[in-house]
């Protein structure tokens, strides 16, 4: 049930990354909904959620902008993202809500990059030369945006999650 539950939050999530996140300004910088959920999940829910994310939220948004970017360049973006967000977090510990506050400025940066190169590789053209001019300012929105959504993530984990407990 929980894989299903992430493809379906993966798809809205995707639904308003194409629809809703062109029209919103912070910062000068549109958020990314994707990305930040995505890693939000990954740490504090589980990394085989987090992954399931990642897959379907990013080939639901390639279809949805499927003229301007090739498919699957956001899947393997958002999955790399997320693969070093599980593997930080597997190393971390316990404090699953620092670890993705501190974890989304570096790996937002990385997911623009990444997603720039895959995009200029698939059209043919040269790298793109400025990834990061934009991307800083779009990194600390992305972390600000991460704080409420790992709190409920991980308030969500423990309240519904299935625990193992010691029985006596």
């Amino acid at each position: 049930m929980r894989i299903v539950l992430a493809v379906i939050g993966a798809i809205v999530t995707a639904l308003l990354d194409a629809s809703v996140a062109p029209f919103v300004s912070l910062l000068g910088q549109r958020p990314d909904f994707l990305l930040v959920t995505t890693l939000a999940v990954t740490v504090t829910i589980g990394s085989e959620s987090g992954f399931v994310w990642a897959f379907a939220g990013g080939l639901a948004l390639d279809l949805l902008l499927a003229p301007g970017r090739p498919i699957g360049a956001t899947v393997v973006a958002l999955l790399l993202a997320a693969g070093i967000a599980a593997f930080v977090a597997r190393v971390a510990g316990r404090n699953h809500v620092v670890t993705t506050i501190v974890l989304t400025f570096p790996l937002a940066l990385l997911y623009r990059l990444a997603l720039g190169v895959l995009i200029a590789a698939v059209a043919g053209a040269g790298a793109p030369t400025d990834l990061l001019g934009g991307g800083l300012s779009l990194a600390v929105l992305d972390t600000v945006l991460v704080i409420p959504l790992a709190l409920l993530g991980r308030w969500a984990w423990v309240r519904w999650a299935a625990h193992d407990r010691v029985e006596w």
